[in-house]
C-alpha cells in the first residue's frame, strides 16, 4: 500500500482521501463506544467485550495475545502476581478500546486509571492516526526510506552513507568499507532500532563478499559512518550512542517542540531505543537542562545510569542553543510533514542529525512524567493547516 500512495498526485483531494484511508486502516478494530463504558465499569461486561474481540478479529487477537506474552515475560513485577489473568484481559481490553500496546499499557500505568484518564494518554493507535491528520501521507517515503531521508538531510548527518540492494552494488561496498571499516547498518525502512548494528570488518567473521551478500539477501540497506560522540554524552553509556529526541510539530506560526527525552543505552548494547531496555529522562527544551531520572519501559526507575553513576536529574546538556536551532532548521525544511521526531546526538564537532521519523513513538515523556498528551497535541494540532 505504501508504494502505491507514492505514486499518487500530490493534490488535495487525494491527499485527504490518503489520510482517511489509513486512519480507517488505524481504526477498524475499535469497539463500538456502549461496549467501552459498559466494560468499563463491570468486569462481567469486559468479559464479554473481550470474547466480541475474539469473535470479530480472531487474526489481530492472536497477534495481541502474542505480544502480550511477551510483554508479561520481559516485566519481573507479572512474575509474582497472582492476579495476572485479569491484568491479561484488562490489556486486551485497552489495545480494542484505546489503542494501547501493552508496553503502553504497563509503562502509562493504566491497570488503577479511570476511563478518563486512559483516554488522556495518546495511544499507539492515537499517534498513527494524528500523524496522518498532519503530514502528508503521499510524501510520507521521505521518511519511510531512510536512504532517501538522508539524501534530503545530508548536510545535517554530517558523516558518509550510502545505500545497497543489488549485487551491482558491491563496489560501491568495497568503496566504502575500505574507508570505514567499522561502520553501522540499518535496514532502510526499520523502526525502532530492531536492525542497527555496528560492524566491524576485521572481526565480523565473514568475507566481504560473504557480508554484502547477507546484507542485501535481507533488502535495502543504509550503511553509515560511525558517529564518534563526544565525552559529554558518552559519559552516560560508552558502548551506546546517547541521543536527544526532539518532537516538532510544524505549526502556522513556526516551530513547536513541546518535548525531548534523552535516550541512553545499556552497558554493552550500541542502541538506546526504549524498545531495547534504553533509559530515558525528559529534557527541559528552553535549557537542555534534564529535568526528571531516568526510566525504561519495562518499569525500571534510575536515579543514576547504572552503567556510569551519573545522576540524571539537574544534567545539562552541551550546547544546548546550538541544537535548538538546528532542530528548528531541519524541521522547517518541510512544511508537508508537520509531526516529525529527531534523534540527535553530540559529536567533539557539535550536535548532528541521527535520523528523522515521522511517525514517531510518544511513549517516554507520557511515561516518565505519568500524565496524558493528548490535549497537548490537540492544543498544537489547532494551529495547524492539517491534511484532514
Amino acid at each position: 500500500m505504501n508504494e502505491l500512495l507514492f505514486c499518487l498526485p500530490d493534490i488535495t483531494i487525494i491527499r485527504k482521501m490518503a489520510a482517511k484511508m489509513r486512519i480507517a486502516i488505524s481504526s477498524k478494530t475499535i469497539l463500538p463506544e456502549k461496549m467501552i463504558a459498559l466494560a468499563e465499569e463491570s468486569s462481567d461486561e469486559k468479559h464479554r467485550a473481550i470474547e466480541y474481540c475474539y469473535d470479530t478479529w480472531p487474526k489481530e487477537m492472536k497477534g495481541v495475545n502474542e505480544n502480550i506474552d511477551l510483554t508479561l515475560k520481559r516485566i519481573p513485577e507479572y512474575q509474582k502476581r497472582k492476579d495476572v489473568q485479569a491484568v491479561y484481559e484488562d490489556m486486551v481490553f485497552c489495545y480494542f478500546a484505546y489503542g494501547f500496546t501493552p508496553v503502553e499499557y504497563f509503562a502509562f500505568q493504566l491497570e488503577n486509571k479511570t476511563r478518563r484518564e486512559r483516554e488522556s494518554f495518546v495511544s499507539d493507535r492515537a499517534r498513527i492516526i494524528y500523524r496522518c491528520r498532519m503530514n502528508n501521507m503521499i510524501k510520507a517515503d521521505i521518511f519511510k526510506d531512510k536512504i532517501k531521508t538522508y539524501k534530503k538531510y545530508g548536510k545535517y548527518y554530517r558523516r558518509e552513507a550510502i545505500a545497497i540492494s543489488k549485487k551491482r552494488d558491491f563496489a560501491v561496498f568495497e568503496d566504502f568499507i575500505k574507508k570505514h571499516p567499522v561502520f553501522v547498518k540499518k535496514e532502510v525502512f526499520e523502526a525502532q532500532g530492531v536492525s542497527v548494528e555496528l560492524i566491524d570488518i576485521a572481526v565480523c567473521g565473514k568475507t566481504e563478499k560473504e557480508l554484502f551478500e547477507s546484507l542485501i539477501q535481507k533488502g535495502k540497506h543504509i550503511l553509515e559512518e560511525k558517529i564518534e560522540q563526544a565525552p559529554e554524552l558518552s559519559a552516560f553509556n560508552a558502548s551506546s550512542v546517547n541521543t536527544v529526541r526532539a518532537v516538532t510539530f510544524h505549526t502556522k506560526h513556526g516551530i513547536v517542540v513541546p518535548y525531548c527525552t534523552l535516550r541512553t543505552g545499556r552497558p554493552g548494547s550500541f542502541i538506546d531505543n526504549g524498545g531495547a531496555g534504553g533509559i530515558q529522562a525528559c529534557v527541559d527544551y528552553e535549557t537542555g537542562k534534564i529535568i526528571t531520572e531516568g526510566f525504561d519501559e519495562f518499569g525500571g526507575h534510575y536515579r543514576m545510569h547504572p552503567s556510569s553513576g551519573i545522576v540524571f536529574k539537574g544534567y545539562q546538556m552541551p550546547e544546548w542553543d546550538k541544537l535548538k536551532a538546528l532542530v528548528t532548521e531541519v524541521a522547517l525544511q518541510d512544511d508537508a510533514t508537520k509531526f516529525i521526531g529527531w534523534d540527535l546526538a553530540y559529536t567533539r564537532d557539535g550536535w548532528i542529525i541521527v535520523e528523522g521519523n515521522d511517525c514517531c513513538q510518544v511513549i517516554a515523556q507520557q511515561m516518565i512524567k505519568g500524565k496524558g498528551m493528548k490535549d497537548e497535541f490537540e492544543k498544537i494540532m489547532a494551529d495547524m493547516d492539517l491534511v484532514v
